[in-house]
């Protein structure tokens, strides 16, 4: 089976999660499932403040389908936000899978900070999703962008929908609505 990996910490996942994943099937026709990757922790500092993992895990479920999955080890396990720990766990658990990785453009900056980058690149390939405002490079090897004449790009961040959030405003038309009710219901996000 043929599966694409999607991680980030999904604090919370949005609208343009949503564009990213359905334009992938469309952009990868070999993709059997991609599976939702939420992380345990940041591999980096952040300004940003995680909230609970149970929270993101439950969010991110809501975005499945039939060909989305969450995929739950980096959580359970309180597993190292360093993506390379988390791909060596799934090609050990899952032998009989092909994954890749799919990482939006805003990532490839910083890309070669990732915990052992280049064993990383030569175990999966990567696909580059463009992100409004940000270059499609540097590329590495074995990343491919995944681009098209007719693609939608979004300057959505789950930042924005936070710093919305906190200033009390509107963000339903920027998050599934199973996931503005998730985030109402549990008193998400406010300051």
């Amino acid at each position: 089976m043929q599966i694409t990996l999607f991680g980030g910490s999904f604090n919370p996942p949005h609208i343009g999660h949503q564009i990213v994943i359905e334009q992938a099937f469309e952009l990868m026709p070999d993709t059997d499932e991609m599976w939702l990757l939420p992380d345990y922790t940041h591999n980096f500092p952040k300004h940003e403040k995680l909230i609970a993992p149970d929270h993101r895990l439950a969010m991110a479920r809501l975005l499945e389908s039939d060909r989305v999955k969450t995929e739950t080890c980096v959580i359970e396990k309180k597993m190292s936000g360093n993506t390379i720990d988390h791909i060596e766990y799934l090609l050990q658990k899952y032998q009989g899978h092909n994954f890749s990785f799919l990482i939006g453009s805003d990532n490839l900056p910083t890309f070669n900070r990732w915990s052992r980058w280049e064993d990383l690149l030569d175990l999966i390939p990567f696909y580059i999703y463009p992100r409004a405002g940000h270059a499609m490079g540097p590329l590495q090897k074995n990343m491919t962008p995944l681009l098209h004449p007719l693609q939608a790009m979004t300057n959505i961040s789950s930042t924005l929908v936070r710093h919305r959030l906190e200033n009390d405003l509107s963000v339903d038309f920027l998050l599934p609505p199973k996931v503005a009710g998730y985030i109402r219901a549990n008193s998400l996000y406010q300051t």
